[in-house]
């Protein structure tokens, strides 16, 4: 009879785990989404066994060059896909055409049955005299700014919110969080000496800290597959 009953919890067992649900989590981006130099590794770093996490993230990515890039994204069919573009955007074309390139890749997302979650674009590290960040037009010989990365991240809201939309705005947050660490602390994130945009490990960590932080209001069923503190998984 023990063996029975022992047997039986063990089918049991096995058929719970077989129906232990999974996800698969899209994200696509610039260089500070990237595997490199971006959030994207330690975002992935931060889930469990359970979750799959597809990083399509590129180097100087816009929107309009990375479309093709999303096709090959949704045809793993993501339940969730963090889209978080603007760094190079501005220095193509204007907050309107931004604007439109984000929609598209929402209904594409939806089309394939997945959820768009629009990331604002993280700050770059410039402090101005008094030890804030400031937001301004980056000056280049080689692009011609359409505008500040504030007025793309608050084109990616009005998205959001056309949309109805899960929205992290991580260029506020980022802004906030390099505020309250200060300047000294704040360049000790930096990709390699002065570089003010990219991220070494610690920084990446610190970003991706924010957003999943974020991620728990926005998107709360996905808190599930996140790390316990402490374990090894």
């Amino acid at each position: 009879m023990r063996f029975l009953f022992a047997l039986i919890f063990l089918l049991v067992l096995s058929v719970c785990q077989a129906q232990e649900k999974t996800v698969t989590i899209g994200l696509i981006g610039d260089s500070t989404v990237a595997e490199q130099s971006g959030w994207g590794p330690a975002f992935a770093e931060r889930f469990d066994s359970r979750a799959t996490i597809l990083n399509y993230a590129k180097s100087g990515a816009t929107l309009q060059a990375l479309s093709k890039k999303l096709d090959e994204l949704v045809q793993h069919q993501p339940d969730y896909v963090l889209i978080q573009f603007g760094h190079n955007d501005q220095k193509r074309y204007d907050t309107t055409v931004y604007h439109d390139h984000l929609k598209s890749y929402v209904e594409r997302i939806q089309k394939a049955g997945g959820q768009a979650v629009i990331v604002s674009s993280v700050t770059r590290r410039s402090f101005d005299a008094n030890g804030k960040i400031v937001s301004n037009l980056v000056k280049n010989e080689k692009y011609n700014y359409r505008a500040t990365l504030t007025d793309y991240a608050e084109a990616a809201e009005a998205v959001t919110e056309e949309l109805n939309l899960p929205f992290i705005d991580l260029h506020r947050i980022s802004i906030a969080h390099h505020n309250q660490i200060g300047r000294e602390e704040s360049m000790t994130y930096n990709f390699k000496e002065g570089d003010k945009t990219h991220f070494n490990k610690k920084g990446a960590e610190a970003i991706a800290g924010l957003i999943l932080e974020e991620l728990k209001t926005v998107v709360p069923e996905l808190a599930a597959y996140l790390k316990v503190a402490g374990s090894a998984e």
